[in-house]
């Protein structure tokens, strides 16, 4: 574990990387968040509308696509007087960038290419200017320094990790960034086995202040030590998972294999960090400076605290190419009433999940993608796992490695099959390897059912 003055002089030489050799703002911008996160609820409300009203004057003068659908509609930015007329406005979809992407920037200027990993079957290649990744920088810093890693502080990372053959002068550049970041990582898409023992070498040798890890793999670590009664030597101040959605068993399991506290993430490409968990634990406070974070019905609608719907997310801060009430493809849950560290911040009770995490069952009957972690956690022999749902009528239940207990298998496929009822056939497989998403994420259930459903 890192030492207060060596926590001070790594903090010192990434400020000046940061400001003098990079002459970025990033160190400035977390600053500044870290005194507005403490505003009331209402100067945080103005802040946000004169941000808004900004975006979007600037998208309505400078973006082709934007003033085109807005005039057809008869939207004028200038009405705006609150951030809950943005209700008005129309959503926009990963398909909508995909074919208006050129249309949708509102500068001939160079600008970062950044693209999603395509978890849904197809990158998203889109734009940001510098500014922007700047201050998304400065937000990064703060959800992390929540959990108590701030710049500075020794991190150890269960990540994803370059694939393939990389050249010497990108391998060196990795290392040397994080060598500035104090960073060490141990990369997991290639997890097996000996994951948890390399990590855990890590873990006692690196003495990290922090962990940060991909959900899965580190659950997969807790429970492989949980099984084989090992205990981890070391143990950090704290635990920052994200990438892959928190079950709450999963973070009881990682909490008790390694006796630190878990702080859930809530990211993406698009956005970098849209949420993170203060030391209270009771939901994510959202990055409302720089987002405007809705939680819609299927027709656009903004629906009540507490209720479960579509995300769609507003960027105050990406001029280069806004996104503006763009909906990402989760689902998630706003939560009501302010949380008792006194930020004033909005607040997401949970992450659901992905919307295309949903199953079709008999007679037109649902079931949500969050069933089946929650249903094979008291199968201790199902290592592994993914739902692939080929046709209504057609499950398939692939099982990684070893063939289950023949005793908790039987149980399993029980409750499954009673889950989708008679009319939809479900096959359990044995496979060597559950492949993982184009970024290189886990994804337990996929739905391959395009339209309809069982009647």
């Amino acid at each position: 574990m890192s030492t207060p003055m060596s926590r001070f002089f790594y903090q010192n030489a990434l400020r000046g990387y940061e400001s003098i050799v990079k002459r970025r703002s990033t160190w400035r911008y977390w600053q500044e968040l870290e005194h507005s996160q403490w505003l009331t609820v209402a100067e945080l409300e103005a802040l946000q509308t004169d941000r808004l009203r900004r975006l979007m004057a600037h998208a309505f003068d400078r973006s082709a696509y934007f003033a085109k659908e807005w005039r057809a509609l008869g939207l004028d930015p200038a009405r705006i007087g609150s951030t809950a007329d943005l209700a008005r406005w129309p959503i926009v979809s990963r398909n909508d960038i995909r074919v208006n992407r050129a249309q949708m920037r509102t500068t001939e200027a160079k600008t970062i290419v950044k693209a999603t990993g395509g978890s849904s079957g197809e990158p998203l290649r889109f734009d940001i200017d510098e500014e922007s990744y700047q201050r998304r920088m400065g937000m990064w810093f703060r959800g992390y320094g929540w959990a108590g890693a701030v710049p500075g502080s020794k991190q150890l990372y269960l990540w994803g990790t370059a694939i393939g053959r990389r050249r010497l002068l990108a391998r060196a550049k990795d290392a040397a960034y994080n060598a500035l970041n104090r960073r060490k990582v141990v990369g997991c898409f290639d997890a097996d086995r000996s994951l948890a023992s390399q990590f855990l070498a890590s873990l006692e040798a690196y003495r990290p202040d922090c962990v940060v890890a991909y959900t899965n793999p580190l659950y997969d670590v807790a429970r492989e030590m949980e099984s084989t009664g090992r205990r981890a030597r070391y143990v950090p101040r704290s635990i920052i998972v994200g990438a892959e959605k928190l079950h709450d068993f999963q973070r009881e399991v990682i909490e008790r294999a390694f006796g630190a506290p878990v702080f859930e993430t809530y990211g993406s490409r698009e956005f970098m960090l849209i949420g993170a968990e203060c030391d209270r634990h009771a939901g994510l406070h959202l990055s409302a400076e720089n987002l405007i974070v809705e939680i819609v019905d299927e027709a656009g609608v903004p629906v009540a605290p507490g209720v479960e719907g579509n995300v769609v997310i507003t960027d105050l801060t990406n001029y280069a190419m806004p996104f503006i009430r763009y909906e990402n493809g989760d689902r998630a849950v706003m939560r009501a009433g302010a949380c008792a560290c006194g930020r004033s911040l909005a607040m997401l009770e949970k992450v659901v999940g992905r919307r295309l995490d949903v199953l079709l069952a008999s007679h037109g009957r649902r079931i949500p993608g969050e069933f089946f972690p929650h249903l094979v956690k008291d199968f201790p022999s199902v290592r592994r796992f993914q739902v692939v749902q080929e046709r209504a009528d057609l499950v398939r239940f692939l099982i990684e490695g070893d063939a289950a207990a023949s005793e908790e298998r039987d149980s399993l496929q029980r409750l499954v099959r009673d889950a989708f009822g008679p009319e939809v056939r479900v096959d359990f497989e044995r496979v060597d390897r559950i492949s993982l998403t184009p970024a290189s994420k886990r994804q337990v259930v996929v739905n391959r059912v395009t339209t309809g459903g069982l009647t």
